[in-house]
Protein backbone atom coordinates (compact mmCIF):
# COMPACT_ATOMS: atom_id res chain seq x y z
CA UNK A 1 0.00 0.00 0.00
CA UNK A 2 3.10 2.44 0.88
CA UNK A 3 4.26 1.81 -2.29
CA UNK A 4 1.11 2.26 -4.35
CA UNK A 5 1.27 5.46 -2.70
CA UNK A 6 4.90 6.22 -3.20
CA UNK A 7 4.06 5.42 -7.33
CA UNK A 8 1.14 7.65 -7.39
CA UNK A 9 2.80 10.47 -5.95
CA UNK A 10 5.82 10.17 -8.23
CA UNK A 11 3.15 9.76 -11.17
CA UNK A 12 1.33 13.12 -9.83
CA UNK A 13 5.21 14.99 -10.01
CA UNK A 14 5.88 13.73 -13.20
CA UNK A 15 2.27 15.06 -14.46
CA UNK A 16 2.67 18.31 -12.76
CA UNK A 17 6.18 18.64 -14.64
CA UNK A 18 5.12 18.38 -17.90
CA UNK A 19 1.94 20.17 -17.23
CA UNK A 20 4.28 22.81 -16.57
CA UNK A 21 6.51 22.07 -19.63
CA UNK A 22 3.38 22.38 -22.23
CA UNK A 23 1.94 24.91 -20.57
CA UNK A 24 4.71 26.93 -20.69
CA UNK A 25 5.39 26.53 -24.06
CA UNK A 26 2.04 26.66 -25.22
CA UNK A 27 1.77 29.95 -23.51
CA UNK A 28 4.98 31.26 -25.09
CA UNK A 29 3.86 30.30 -28.71
CA UNK A 30 3.35 33.34 -30.78
CA UNK A 31 -0.05 34.15 -32.36
CA UNK A 32 -1.72 35.57 -35.44
CA UNK A 33 -4.86 37.39 -34.96
CA UNK A 34 -6.55 39.63 -38.22
CA UNK A 35 -8.89 39.90 -41.22
CA UNK A 36 -9.53 37.57 -43.22
CA UNK A 37 -13.02 38.09 -44.38
CA UNK A 38 -13.42 41.52 -46.25
CA UNK A 39 -16.20 42.42 -48.20
CA UNK A 40 -15.05 44.45 -51.39
CA UNK A 41 -17.01 47.37 -53.65
CA UNK A 42 -15.59 48.21 -56.76
CA UNK A 43 -13.48 51.66 -57.18
CA UNK A 44 -13.76 51.71 -53.03
CA UNK A 45 -11.43 51.45 -50.43
CA UNK A 46 -10.90 48.55 -48.15
CA UNK A 47 -8.18 47.77 -45.15
CA UNK A 48 -7.06 45.25 -42.95
CA UNK A 49 -5.36 44.75 -39.74
CA UNK A 50 -3.33 42.36 -38.34
CA UNK A 51 -1.53 41.97 -34.95
CA UNK A 52 1.03 39.74 -33.91
CA UNK A 53 2.21 39.21 -30.40
CA UNK A 54 4.36 37.06 -28.73
CA UNK A 55 5.99 36.91 -25.06
CA UNK A 56 9.15 37.96 -25.53
CA UNK A 57 10.45 40.60 -27.40
CA UNK A 58 9.78 40.31 -31.29
CA UNK A 59 13.22 42.02 -32.67
CA UNK A 60 11.73 41.25 -36.14
CA UNK A 61 8.66 39.82 -38.22
CA UNK A 62 7.35 38.96 -41.43
CA UNK A 63 4.01 38.46 -42.82
CA UNK A 64 2.83 36.92 -45.63
CA UNK A 65 -1.29 37.37 -47.18
CA UNK A 66 -2.48 36.13 -50.30
CA UNK A 67 -5.74 37.45 -51.99
CA UNK A 68 -7.73 36.94 -54.98
CA UNK A 69 -6.15 39.36 -57.30
CA UNK A 70 -9.37 39.50 -59.68
CA UNK A 71 -11.31 40.67 -56.75
CA UNK A 72 -8.92 43.32 -54.62
CA UNK A 73 -5.82 45.26 -56.17
CA UNK A 74 -2.87 45.87 -53.49
CA UNK A 75 -2.62 49.62 -52.69
CA UNK A 76 -0.53 50.18 -49.59
CA UNK A 77 0.67 48.68 -46.30
CA UNK A 78 2.06 50.72 -42.79
CA UNK A 79 3.05 49.34 -39.33
CA UNK A 80 5.46 49.48 -36.98
CA UNK A 81 9.10 50.60 -36.87
CA UNK A 82 11.62 49.63 -40.17
CA UNK A 83 8.70 48.75 -41.66
CA UNK A 84 8.57 47.64 -45.35
CA UNK A 85 6.04 46.35 -47.73
CA UNK A 86 5.44 45.72 -51.20
CA UNK A 87 2.66 43.74 -52.85
CA UNK A 88 0.38 42.67 -56.12
CA UNK A 89 -0.28 39.95 -58.13
CA UNK A 90 -1.82 38.01 -55.21
CA UNK A 91 0.48 38.20 -52.86
CA UNK A 92 1.20 41.00 -50.04
CA UNK A 93 4.80 40.79 -48.20
CA UNK A 94 5.19 43.16 -44.79
CA UNK A 95 7.92 43.64 -42.36
CA UNK A 96 9.15 45.45 -39.61
CA UNK A 97 11.08 45.34 -36.46
CA UNK A 98 8.95 46.27 -33.50
CA UNK A 99 11.45 45.85 -31.02
CA UNK A 100 8.46 45.43 -28.32
CA UNK A 101 6.12 41.89 -27.81
CA UNK A 102 3.56 42.95 -30.56
CA UNK A 103 3.95 44.34 -34.16
CA UNK A 104 0.80 45.40 -36.34
CA UNK A 105 0.30 46.11 -39.67
CA UNK A 106 -2.47 47.48 -41.83
CA UNK A 107 -2.92 46.98 -45.33
CA UNK A 108 -5.19 48.44 -47.94
CA UNK A 109 -6.95 47.16 -50.88
CA UNK A 110 -9.09 48.25 -53.50
CA UNK A 111 -11.83 46.62 -54.72
CA UNK A 112 -12.50 45.75 -58.58
CA UNK A 113 -16.00 44.56 -58.12
CA UNK A 114 -18.58 43.73 -55.60
CA UNK A 115 -18.06 40.96 -53.58
CA UNK A 116 -16.77 38.94 -50.52
CA UNK A 117 -13.27 37.75 -50.19
CA UNK A 118 -10.76 35.93 -48.49
CA UNK A 119 -7.33 37.52 -47.40
CA UNK A 120 -5.49 34.29 -46.58
CA UNK A 121 -2.44 34.50 -43.70
CA UNK A 122 0.07 32.54 -45.48
CA UNK A 123 2.83 32.65 -43.37
CA UNK A 124 4.42 35.06 -40.21
CA UNK A 125 7.91 34.22 -39.23
CA UNK A 126 8.95 36.08 -35.99
CA UNK A 127 12.81 36.29 -34.75
CA UNK A 128 12.87 36.82 -30.92
CA UNK A 129 16.28 35.99 -28.90
CA UNK A 130 18.36 34.22 -31.78
CA UNK A 131 15.40 32.00 -33.27
CA UNK A 132 12.97 32.34 -35.85
CA UNK A 133 8.98 30.92 -34.95
CA UNK A 134 6.40 30.37 -37.08
CA UNK A 135 3.60 32.48 -35.58
CA UNK A 136 1.33 30.03 -37.14
CA UNK A 137 2.33 26.68 -36.16
CA UNK A 138 4.89 27.81 -33.05
CA UNK A 139 7.47 25.54 -34.36
CA UNK A 140 10.83 26.78 -34.23
CA UNK A 141 12.21 26.94 -37.72
CA UNK A 142 15.79 28.63 -36.69
CA UNK A 143 17.51 25.28 -38.03
CA UNK A 144 16.05 24.51 -41.20
CA UNK A 145 16.41 28.17 -41.84
CA UNK A 146 19.78 28.36 -40.55
CA UNK A 147 20.88 25.37 -42.53
CA UNK A 148 19.61 27.02 -45.80
CA UNK A 149 20.95 30.53 -45.14
CA UNK A 150 24.56 28.88 -43.95
CA UNK A 151 24.46 26.72 -47.26
CA UNK A 152 23.81 30.20 -49.66
CA UNK A 153 26.00 31.83 -47.35
CA UNK A 154 28.96 29.43 -47.90
CA UNK A 155 27.81 29.64 -51.79
CA UNK A 156 28.04 33.16 -51.76
CA UNK A 157 31.12 33.57 -49.63
CA UNK A 158 33.66 32.12 -52.32
CA UNK A 159 33.02 35.23 -53.77
CA UNK A 160 31.93 38.89 -53.53
CA UNK A 161 28.13 39.92 -53.72
CA UNK A 162 27.04 42.28 -56.51
CA UNK A 163 26.02 45.66 -54.73
CA UNK A 164 23.57 48.70 -55.74
CA UNK A 165 23.86 51.99 -53.89
CA UNK A 166 20.15 53.13 -52.43
CA UNK A 167 19.75 56.39 -50.82
CA UNK A 168 23.68 56.22 -49.35
CA UNK A 169 23.53 52.65 -48.07
CA UNK A 170 24.65 49.81 -49.65
CA UNK A 171 22.10 46.65 -50.63
CA UNK A 172 23.51 43.20 -51.19
CA UNK A 173 22.20 40.55 -53.91
CA UNK A 174 20.85 37.53 -52.54
CA UNK A 175 18.99 34.46 -53.17
CA UNK A 176 15.59 36.05 -54.77
CA UNK A 177 11.84 34.39 -52.89
CA UNK A 178 9.89 32.70 -55.74
CA UNK A 179 7.59 34.70 -57.69
CA UNK A 180 4.99 33.25 -59.94
CA UNK A 181 5.90 32.92 -63.58
CA UNK A 182 9.67 33.42 -62.80
CA UNK A 183 12.30 30.84 -62.46
CA UNK A 184 15.69 30.96 -61.01
CA UNK A 185 18.59 31.41 -63.04
CA UNK A 186 21.89 33.07 -62.89
CA UNK A 187 23.43 36.72 -64.57
CA UNK A 188 26.67 38.43 -64.63
CA UNK A 189 25.77 41.64 -62.17
CA UNK A 190 28.79 43.79 -62.06
CA UNK A 191 31.05 41.46 -62.98
CA UNK A 192 30.03 38.79 -60.90
CA UNK A 193 27.96 35.71 -61.20
CA UNK A 194 24.53 36.03 -59.08
CA UNK A 195 21.00 34.30 -58.40
CA UNK A 196 18.29 35.78 -60.07
CA UNK A 197 14.80 35.40 -61.51
CA UNK A 198 13.86 34.81 -65.24
CA UNK A 199 10.23 35.49 -66.40
CA UNK A 200 9.06 32.58 -67.86
CA UNK A 201 7.34 34.58 -70.74
CA UNK A 202 9.50 38.22 -70.69
CA UNK A 203 12.84 39.46 -70.88
CA UNK A 204 12.71 40.47 -67.83
CA UNK A 205 14.99 39.76 -64.98
CA UNK A 206 14.12 39.90 -60.63
CA UNK A 207 17.01 40.01 -58.13
CA UNK A 208 16.77 40.56 -53.69
CA UNK A 209 18.49 43.24 -52.56
CA UNK A 210 19.16 43.46 -48.85
CA UNK A 211 20.25 46.50 -47.38
CA UNK A 212 23.88 46.26 -45.27
CA UNK A 213 21.85 46.39 -41.76
CA UNK A 214 19.03 43.76 -43.07
CA UNK A 215 16.51 46.28 -42.35
CA UNK A 216 15.54 46.08 -46.22
CA UNK A 217 14.65 43.25 -48.02
CA UNK A 218 12.77 43.45 -51.43
CA UNK A 219 12.93 42.29 -55.40
CA UNK A 220 14.01 44.98 -58.28
CA UNK A 221 13.91 44.61 -61.52
CA UNK A 222 17.37 44.31 -62.89
CA UNK A 223 18.08 45.79 -66.34
CA UNK A 224 21.06 43.82 -67.88
CA UNK A 225 21.57 46.65 -70.90
CA UNK A 226 21.93 49.65 -68.54
CA UNK A 227 22.96 47.99 -64.91
CA UNK A 228 20.08 50.21 -63.44
CA UNK A 229 17.39 48.37 -60.44
CA UNK A 230 13.73 49.89 -60.18
CA UNK A 231 11.60 48.42 -57.59
CA UNK A 232 9.68 45.55 -58.32
CA UNK A 233 6.23 47.19 -58.54
CA UNK A 234 3.10 44.72 -60.40
CA UNK A 235 -0.30 46.13 -61.07
CA UNK A 236 -3.43 45.79 -63.00
CA UNK A 237 -4.03 48.05 -65.36
CA UNK A 238 -7.82 46.80 -66.97
CA UNK A 239 -7.07 43.11 -68.07
CA UNK A 240 -3.58 43.66 -67.98
CA UNK A 241 -0.88 42.69 -65.11
CA UNK A 242 1.88 45.26 -65.57
CA UNK A 243 5.44 45.48 -64.17
CA UNK A 244 6.91 48.89 -64.28
CA UNK A 245 10.51 48.87 -65.61
CA UNK A 246 13.10 51.47 -66.83
CA UNK A 247 12.13 53.78 -69.66
CA UNK A 248 14.14 53.04 -72.60
CA UNK A 249 17.05 55.38 -73.17
CA UNK A 250 16.43 58.03 -75.87
CA UNK A 251 12.64 56.24 -76.35
CA UNK A 252 9.75 57.86 -76.98
CA UNK A 253 8.55 60.69 -74.12
CA UNK A 254 5.38 62.38 -74.67
CA UNK A 255 5.28 66.45 -75.20
CA UNK A 256 5.48 68.47 -72.24
CA UNK A 257 6.71 66.07 -69.90
CA UNK A 258 9.47 66.27 -67.46
CA UNK A 259 11.51 63.35 -65.60
CA UNK A 260 11.18 62.89 -62.03
CA UNK A 261 11.94 60.44 -59.37
CA UNK A 262 8.98 58.71 -57.77
CA UNK A 263 9.28 58.16 -54.36
CA UNK A 264 7.97 54.71 -53.21
CA UNK A 265 8.75 53.54 -49.75
CA UNK A 266 11.18 54.46 -47.45
CA UNK A 267 14.22 54.69 -49.53
CA UNK A 268 13.29 54.01 -53.25
CA UNK A 269 12.15 55.80 -56.43
CA UNK A 270 10.63 54.72 -59.72
CA UNK A 271 11.58 56.76 -62.84
CA UNK A 272 8.83 58.89 -64.12
CA UNK A 273 7.33 61.76 -65.51
CA UNK A 274 4.71 64.29 -64.70
CA UNK A 275 3.06 66.90 -67.19
CA UNK A 276 3.55 70.93 -66.95
CA UNK A 277 2.36 73.71 -68.99
CA UNK A 278 4.09 76.47 -70.61
CA UNK A 279 3.68 79.94 -69.25
CA UNK A 280 5.60 82.29 -71.48
CA UNK A 281 9.35 80.69 -70.71
CA UNK A 282 8.05 79.35 -67.48
CA UNK A 283 7.61 75.55 -67.12
CA UNK A 284 4.79 74.58 -64.45
CA UNK A 285 4.64 71.31 -63.20
CA UNK A 286 1.20 69.96 -62.66
CA UNK A 287 0.43 69.80 -58.69
CA UNK A 288 -1.64 66.38 -58.17
CA UNK A 289 -0.24 63.54 -57.70
CA UNK A 290 -0.25 61.75 -61.54
CA UNK A 291 2.50 60.68 -62.98
CA UNK A 292 3.53 59.36 -66.34
CA UNK A 293 5.60 55.67 -65.76
CA UNK A 294 7.02 52.56 -68.09
CA UNK A 295 5.69 49.36 -67.74
CA UNK A 296 5.54 46.14 -69.84
CA UNK A 297 2.25 43.66 -69.83
CA UNK A 298 1.89 40.16 -69.56
CA UNK A 299 1.81 39.87 -73.27
CA UNK A 300 5.25 41.87 -73.70
CA UNK A 301 4.28 45.03 -74.49
CA UNK A 302 5.60 48.37 -73.59
CA UNK A 303 4.05 51.39 -72.98
CA UNK A 304 3.11 54.14 -71.09
CA UNK A 305 0.52 54.33 -67.67
CA UNK A 306 -0.65 57.04 -66.22
CA UNK A 307 -0.29 56.35 -62.68
CA UNK A 308 -2.54 57.93 -59.79
CA UNK A 309 -0.26 58.24 -56.48
CA UNK A 310 -3.31 58.94 -54.38
CA UNK A 311 -5.66 56.03 -55.80
CA UNK A 312 -2.58 53.81 -56.71
CA UNK A 313 -4.44 53.29 -60.01
CA UNK A 314 -2.68 52.88 -63.47
CA UNK A 315 -4.60 53.48 -66.77
CA UNK A 316 -2.86 52.96 -70.41
CA UNK A 317 -1.84 56.41 -71.51
CA UNK A 318 -3.83 57.49 -74.20
CA UNK A 319 -1.47 58.93 -77.07
CA UNK A 320 -3.22 59.62 -79.77
CA UNK A 321 -5.96 61.29 -77.95
CA UNK A 322 -3.02 63.61 -75.80
CA UNK A 323 -1.29 64.47 -78.89
CA UNK A 324 -4.53 65.05 -80.92
CA UNK A 325 -4.70 67.44 -77.59
CA UNK A 326 -1.45 68.79 -77.39
CA UNK A 327 -1.28 69.85 -81.22
CA UNK A 328 -4.62 72.15 -80.63
CA UNK A 329 -3.19 73.82 -77.45
CA UNK A 330 -0.13 74.05 -79.37
CA UNK A 331 -1.82 75.87 -82.42
CA UNK A 332 -3.43 78.20 -79.67
CA UNK A 333 -0.69 78.93 -78.38
CA UNK A 334 1.29 79.73 -81.99
CA UNK A 335 -1.55 82.56 -82.88
CA UNK A 336 -1.05 83.37 -78.88
CA UNK A 337 2.29 84.11 -79.48
CA UNK A 338 1.70 85.28 -82.61
CA UNK A 339 -0.96 87.92 -81.47
CA UNK A 340 1.51 88.86 -78.64
CA UNK A 341 4.67 89.49 -80.46
CA UNK A 342 2.47 91.38 -83.10
CA UNK A 343 1.04 93.61 -79.92
CA UNK A 344 4.69 94.14 -78.64
CA UNK A 345 6.03 95.17 -82.47
CA UNK A 346 2.85 97.19 -82.58
CA UNK A 347 4.13 99.23 -78.82
CA UNK A 348 7.50 99.30 -80.24
CA UNK A 349 7.00 101.16 -83.24
CA UNK A 350 3.97 103.42 -81.52
CA UNK A 351 7.13 104.22 -79.00
CA UNK A 352 9.58 104.75 -81.60
CA UNK A 353 7.55 107.05 -83.74
CA UNK A 354 6.08 108.83 -80.79
CA UNK A 355 9.61 109.72 -80.04
CA UNK A 356 10.53 110.81 -83.35
CA UNK A 357 7.32 113.11 -83.20
CA UNK A 358 8.50 114.65 -80.48
CA UNK A 359 11.96 115.30 -81.39
CA UNK A 360 10.65 116.48 -84.54
CA UNK A 361 7.99 118.53 -82.26
CA UNK A 362 10.95 119.97 -79.80
CA UNK A 363 12.79 121.31 -83.04
CA UNK A 364 9.82 123.01 -84.91
CA UNK A 365 9.55 124.93 -81.10
CA UNK A 366 12.48 126.16 -81.03
CA UNK A 367 13.16 127.13 -84.62
CA UNK A 368 9.72 129.16 -83.93
CA UNK A 369 11.11 130.86 -81.10
CA UNK A 370 14.15 131.76 -82.96
CA UNK A 371 12.64 132.83 -86.11
CA UNK A 372 10.02 135.19 -83.61
CA UNK A 373 13.40 136.17 -81.97
CA UNK A 374 14.76 137.42 -84.69
CA UNK A 375 11.76 138.75 -86.14
CA UNK A 376 11.33 140.98 -83.13
CA UNK A 377 14.95 142.00 -83.18
CA UNK A 378 14.78 143.08 -86.93
CA UNK A 379 11.41 145.33 -86.34
CA UNK A 380 13.14 146.84 -83.34
CA UNK A 381 16.12 147.71 -85.32
CA UNK A 382 14.63 148.97 -88.55
CA UNK A 383 11.92 151.22 -86.80
CA UNK A 384 15.11 152.87 -84.80
CA UNK A 385 16.38 153.91 -88.45
CA UNK A 386 13.41 154.77 -89.88
CA UNK A 387 13.04 159.11 -90.44
CA UNK A 388 10.59 161.37 -89.42
CA UNK A 389 8.54 162.06 -92.41
CA UNK A 390 8.55 165.57 -93.80
CA UNK A 391 6.27 168.16 -94.79
CA UNK A 392 5.13 168.26 -98.08
CA UNK A 393 6.52 171.94 -99.12
CA UNK A 394 9.03 172.44 -96.33
CA UNK A 395 12.65 171.10 -96.25
CA UNK A 396 14.05 169.28 -93.52
CA UNK A 397 16.36 171.29 -91.08
CA UNK A 398 17.68 171.29 -87.37
CA UNK A 399 15.57 172.51 -85.23
CA UNK A 400 18.05 175.05 -84.38
CA UNK A 401 20.38 176.48 -86.73
CA UNK A 402 22.32 179.79 -87.53
CA UNK A 403 20.70 182.01 -90.48
CA UNK A 404 21.25 182.42 -93.65
CA UNK A 405 23.02 186.41 -93.22
CA UNK A 406 25.18 187.21 -90.68
CA UNK A 407 22.78 189.88 -89.31
CA UNK A 408 22.52 189.87 -85.38
CA UNK A 409 20.01 190.32 -82.95
CA UNK A 410 21.42 192.80 -80.39
CA UNK A 411 19.36 193.07 -76.90
CA UNK A 412 19.32 192.01 -72.90
CA UNK A 413 17.66 188.48 -73.13
CA UNK A 414 15.45 189.54 -69.78
CA UNK A 415 12.11 188.69 -69.26
CA UNK A 416 10.87 191.89 -71.57
CA UNK A 417 11.37 189.88 -74.76
CA UNK A 418 10.75 193.63 -76.80
CA UNK A 419 14.48 194.59 -75.74
CA UNK A 420 15.96 193.62 -78.76
CA UNK A 421 17.05 195.64 -82.26
CA UNK A 422 16.70 194.78 -85.28
CA UNK A 423 18.63 195.89 -88.73
CA UNK A 424 16.80 198.45 -90.57
CA UNK A 425 18.28 197.35 -93.73
CA UNK A 426 16.92 193.66 -93.43
CA UNK A 427 13.38 194.02 -92.06
CA UNK A 428 11.29 193.64 -95.79
CA UNK A 429 13.90 190.17 -96.15
CA UNK A 430 12.67 189.09 -92.33
CA UNK A 431 9.15 189.56 -93.50
CA UNK A 432 9.71 187.38 -96.69
CA UNK A 433 11.75 184.59 -94.88
CA UNK A 434 8.91 184.55 -91.48
CA UNK A 435 9.34 181.20 -91.15
CA UNK A 436 13.50 181.69 -90.50
CA UNK A 437 14.24 181.22 -86.84
CA UNK A 438 16.24 183.80 -85.56
CA UNK A 439 19.73 183.08 -83.64
CA UNK A 440 19.14 184.14 -80.18
CA UNK A 441 22.68 185.42 -78.08
CA UNK A 442 22.21 186.59 -74.68
CA UNK A 443 24.33 189.35 -74.13
CA UNK A 444 24.72 188.65 -70.33
CA UNK A 445 26.95 185.93 -71.48
CA UNK A 446 29.55 188.24 -72.09
CA UNK A 447 29.49 190.03 -69.09
CA UNK A 448 30.64 186.88 -67.39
Amino acid sequence: MKNIKFSFGKTGCLLLMLLWCFGMTAFAAPSVEGDTQLKAKKDSMVSAQYTITADDTIDSVKLVLSYDKDVLTYMSGSGGDNFSGNGGNGTVELSSKPGSDSASFEVKFKGNTDADTTVTISSCVIESSGEQIDALTGENVSSEQTATDSEEEDEEDDGNRASFVIDNRTFYVHTPHAIDGFSGTRIDINGISSKALKSDTLDLYVIRLNSDNGTFRDDFVYNPNTGNIVPFIQMQSGNDTVIFIEPETDGYVPTRYTYVDLGWGQKYTVPAYKHYTVDGVDHIQDDSNRYLVYGINQDGEKNWYNFDYDKNSLQLFDDVAYQGEQDYITELETKENGLRDDLEWQAERYNRDMGRRLVVILVMTLLVIVLANVAAFQYFHMKKMVKPEEDENDDYEPAVMKRKSSSLVVGNLEENETDFEEPEDEADEDDENSDDELEIIDLDDDDK
